[in-house]
């Protein structure tokens, strides 16, 4: 008997503490209580008041499911006209709710556009095709990467955001890859100092020769044209020499010339410039 008693006591306890949640739109912890109180003294009208908090929490299966005990449990109850319309009203919202859950849409819509055409696109990491892109994609809620090639431009990487049901605009600006190429000095004392090399070669074989024919007429200048000989073409192999170095010295890299965007490689290794304008219509 005593242990009846308790067991009513804190039935009563778990009844009003859900009633106290209840009132105070808490209908989470006045389930629970419900179901502690019913643990201890099941009722028909925890039932019922179950199935209330239920109702107002929108979760219509279990709403209609202790309605139904409660018509069940309750000996002629004075309200099972109204608790068997609320039934059917439950039955026909969630239904409602289920046809609208899958009418609406599962996927987001990318609109891309692009400044220059032929880039190919690719999303997620696959090809998508190449601009324009005219049609509009359908792609999960999510970040999904987007990546432009196209010769002579910066590859182009950013990331879109989608949301379900919602069109989301990007445009992308290619950037043209610069390219230079290196500027070469002029060789123009190379070619003077060749030249009076060359000069000088001339002048010692016209010196060697006009001694050797002073000399054959026995003709004692002829020492003097060819010390003079000697002379001219040791100048020709000292101003050859110079040549050759002057040739390296003025044909080195003086500066830089930029040539415009370029094709090949170097799009490859340039850094991309996110510059998408990502929005929401």
């Amino acid at each position: 008997m005593e242990q009846s008693l308790e067991t009513s006591r804190q039935a009563r306890q778990h009844f009003s503490a859900g009633m106290g949640h209840f009132r105070d739109r808490e209908f989470r912890p006045a389930i629970h209580e419900f179901e502690l109180a019913a643990t201890l003294v099941p009722s028909a009208d925890l039932w019922f008041n179950i199935a209330r908090a239920h109702e107002e929490l929108g979760d219509y299966a279990d709403a209609i499911e202790f309605y139904q005990r409660y018509l069940r449990d309750r000996v002629d109850p004075p309200d099972a006209d109204h608790v068997q319309a609320t039934i059917t009203r439950l039955r026909a919202e969630a239904e409602a709710s289920r046809l609208a859950a899958d009418q609406r849409p599962t996927t987001g819509i990318l609109r891309l556009r692009v400044s220059e055409p032929g880039a190919a696109i690719q999303v997620d990491h696959e090809a998508a095709g190449q601009s324009p892109m005219d049609v509009p994609m359908a792609l999960e809620p999510g970040s999904h990467p987007v990546e432009l090639t196209r010769d002579g431009y910066v590859p182009f990487r950013a990331s879109v955001d989608i949301e379900r049901g919602v069109t989301s605009a990007a445009f992308a600006q290619l950037q043209p890859e610069t390219r230079y190429r290196a500027i070469r000095g002029r060789r123009l004392f190379t070619w003077i100092v060749g030249g009076l090399a060359v000069a000088s070669t001339g002048l010692s074989v016209g010196l060697g020769v006009r001694a050797a024919s002073l000399e054959a007429d026995g003709d004692p200048n002829a020492s003097n044209f060819a010390r003079s000989s000697d002379y001219a073409l040791g100048g020709a192999m000292a101003l050859g020499v110079a040549a050759l170095i002057l040739y390296f010295v003025e044909g080195r890299s003086v500066g830089t010339e930029r040539i415009g965007p370029g094709t090949g490689g170097a799009a490859s290794q340039a850094r991309a410039r996110p510059s998408a304008l990502w929005g929401h219509f």
